[in-house]
């Protein structure tokens, strides 16, 4: 990616309409599972946003599930209730209702930890970032349904080469920069230099956060020293279970996690289990009179490591016709593989020759 280029997508993110409202947890009023009224306004969420206002309030999954469980909708709008106004408190604390730009409705949540920031401020903050420490922009991709997710991809002029195994070489010195609203962080990933995947893998290690616009909280994101030791780290983990995922063959479960993950990420249930043959391995073990519970699922053993279904996810991410390339949902899928991989593993295998 050029500086053209780079300026180019800028201007276009920065072109966006921006749709959300600040608020604070007890301006939220729910009305039951997944609706809520804010002044005047009744709207519907996602029960992934609804989950996030959730967290937000200080409510945990469990209590909404017993509060649906034994009282229906008014039981879980009576709990959040409690706990908005039980908020009031906490003044400081604030929450982004995100809006899709084109249709109005409700795609985000994102808490407010201190102060707002823009969109302006983040790519000022990258140009910063780059200049400092030698860094230059591969790709940028953002939110298409509106301006509230920004992931910034560099690489620096002095790549380092290391290798998961036997001729499949990766760059371990990437560098993200991710925004929304309520922070910006900054986190390390892994170009696979393998010509058949071409993935980038990025690390479930976020390095560091800055919750606020304020010149300070940004110029500690620019320590460098912290910035190498906290790369050395990261690859090291990250190699760990690399290895170990090579060892380990994937369990009936552990292909179910993935299929949830693609759905997770739009895509459909049959379109998942074409990329991650889940149901068909299932079936095959139903077939043969087994019972497929959970804990059944985690000792059944597939026709497939960890790592190549690994490689499944992020070639889709990095390879599909679905998205387009600078779709956000790219990254979100590559940090999603990168959490699966970084999981303890159902089934773990080792050679051993005495």
């Amino acid at each position: 990616m050029n500086n053209s280029e780079f300026y180019r997508i800028r201007q276009s993110v920065l072109n966006q309409p921006i749709c959300y409202r600040e608020l604070h947890a007890n301006e939220i009023v729910s009305l039951g599972e997944n609706n809520y009224q804010v002044g005047s306004s009744a709207f519907e969420v996602p029960p992934s946003v609804a989950a996030k206002i959730d967290g937000f309030a200080g409510i945990k999954k469990s209590q909404t599930k017993i509060a649906l469980d034994n009282y229906g909708g008014q039981g879980v709008a009576n709990l959040r209730n409690f706990f908005g106004q039980a908020n009031v408190k906490k003044s400081n604390e604030r929450i982004i209702l995100s809006a899709n730009t084109q249709t109005k409705e409700i795609i985000d949540a994102i808490p407010i930890k201190e102060r707002m920031i823009t969109p302006d401020v983040f790519f000022d903050f990258a140009e910063m970032f780059m200049d400092k420490n030698g860094y230059a922009p591969t790709s940028v991709n953002y939110s298409v349904e509106g301006s509230n997710t920004v992931s910034i991809m560099m690489l620096p002029k002095d790549e380092q080469i290391r290798e998961f195994s036997k001729g499949d070489e990766f760059v371990s010195n990437g560098i993200f920069l991710n925004w929304n609203p309520g922070e910006i962080s900054i986190g390390n990933y892994y170009l696979r230099l393998v010509c058949e995947n071409g993935a980038t893998q990025i690390s479930n290690h976020t390095m560091m956060h800055a919750y606020s616009p304020d010149i300070k909280e940004l110029d500690r994101l620019l320590n460098t020293n912290r910035i190498t030791a906290l790369l050395k780290s990261n690859l090291e983990e990250m190699l760990l279970h690399a290895i170990i995922a090579m060892k380990s063959t994937a369990s009936v479960r552990e292909l179910g996690t993935a299929v949830k993950i693609l759905k997770e990420h739009g895509i459909d249930e049959a379109q998942a289990n074409m990329i991650i043959p889940y149901s068909d391995i299932r079936s095959e073990y139903e077939n043969a009179g087994y019972v497929m519970n959970s804990e059944n699922m985690s000792h059944a053993k597939s026709d497939k490591t960890v790592w190549e279904i690994f490689n499944m996810l992020t070639f889709f991410a990095s390879h599909n016709d679905v998205w387009s390339s600078s779709d956000i949902r790219r990254t979100n899928l590559m940090w999603a593989a990168i959490q699966f991989l970084m999981k303890n593993r159902d089934i773990i295998e080792y050679y051993n020759i005495f």
